[in-house]
């Protein structure tokens, strides 16, 4: 059987499960887009913030900020300013503090300018806040009279935009980790057959290469929703496509690799459920990275789907060029071609164990 005719198969199968499908691609995605408007606000209180000297600043003005501003943030030096705001943009960090060298000049009026990222919403109120915190403390801690000046990059956003791409992202993790390894295992019975006429892990394919196909209904339903609502957002962007399609590959081949090494039992399909669980909780996907804890932060830092989150917020929401975030995306591929071995491997013992 070639891949034209494993193709065709998939077609049909999903024209037997047509009302599953419409509620997957279809009503889903589209909830998730109403379900964002119901959101206002919510407040994190702790994230990594850049600070960064500008012409006059001395060392010790910068180690001085970053310790009046220690007790809200976790403050890390850059070199410039646009290396700074560079990192904003990349969520690296979620404000910037520019040190003016007038700090020390007691009969001078010192003006700190605060950058943030109004693609980031949960931190704007936080960011309100915190300007008025920087302010009473470095004008406590210095002879000059502070004031600060509050920048914000980008354009503006509402939360319900914010959680768009946020949404997207859990409905692929669900459609990669839970639907797709179900939907293998509910047709376990005939990959034997199947064996017969193709080999498995060409049949796998055909289930990664069509299903990933799918993906493009439910960004355009997103597309179509979010127009509807007034909510502008780039779902059928090429690289938010993009973006989708490397996450879903790696996602979906882990979910299949730990389908088939526990031999498509219902316990794989509980364990894929926990590593979409897990997935949740420790992305990052909503609030700044060290929200909760440095330990949360760090685990974040070094998962891909922190980086497909980001990723896919900054193709839906930022008009920046795809290189900014060229090292992200290297490790999604990485990490899908990492995923795709595991699958083969997890495919090897599956045929030798039968």
């Amino acid at each position: 059987m070639d891949l034209l005719a494993l193709l065709r198969k998939e077609a049909i199968a999903t024209r037997r499960n047509l009302g599953l499908a419409i509620v997957l691609l279809v009503v889903l995605p589209g909830a998730i887009v109403a379900g964002t408007l119901v959101f206002e606000q919510t407040i994190p209180r702790d994230v990594p913030v850049g600070v960064v000297a500008d012409d006059g600043a001395s060392a010790n003005d910068v180690a001085i900020v970053r310790a009046g501003i220690a007790s809200f943030a976790t403050p890390q030096e850059y070199e410039t300013s646009d290396e700074a705001t560079r990192a904003l943009r990349r969520e690296e960090i979620y404000l910037v503090i520019r040190v003016p060298g007038s700090l020390m000049d007691s009969e001078a009026n010192a003006t700190v300018t605060v950058r943030s990222d109004h693609a980031f919403v949960p931190f704007e109120e936080p960011v309100d806040e915190s300007v008025g915190l920087v302010e009473s403390e470095l004008d406590r801690a210095f002879p000059a009279t502070v004031s600060v000046e509050h920048e914000r990059v980008g354009d503006p956003r509402t939360l319900s935009e914010f959680l768009v791409p946020t949404g997207v992202f859990v409905f692929v993790v669900l459609y990669a980790l839970v639907y797709l390894p179900y939907q293998v295992r509910s047709e376990r019975l005939v990959l034997d057959r199947l064996q017969t006429e193709s080999r498995l892990d060409l049949v796998v394919a055909s289930k990664l290469l069509f299903h990933g196909a799918l993906l493009v209904i439910p960004a355009a339903i997103v597309a179509a929703v979010a127009a509807w609502a007034g909510i502008d957002v780039a779902a059928l962007s090429p690289s938010t496509l993009f973006v989708l399609a490397v996450t879903f590959v790696y996602l979906a081949a882990i979910g299949l690799a730990v389908c088939f090494a526990l031999r498509l039992t219902k316990t794989a399909l509980f364990a894929n459920l926990a590593v979409a669980l897990g997935v949740f909780a420790l992305s990052s996907l909503v609030y700044p990275v060290g929200f909760f804890s440095p330990v949360q932060g760090t685990i974040s830092r070094a998962l891909p789907t922190h980086y497909s989150a980001i990723a896919i917020r900054s193709t839906m929401l930022r008009d920046a060029p795809i290189a900014l975030y060229a090292d992200y995306l290297s490790w999604l591929a990485a990490t899908a071609i990492g995923s795709l071995v595991a699958l083969k491997l997890a495919l090897a013992v599956y045929q030798r164990r039968r």
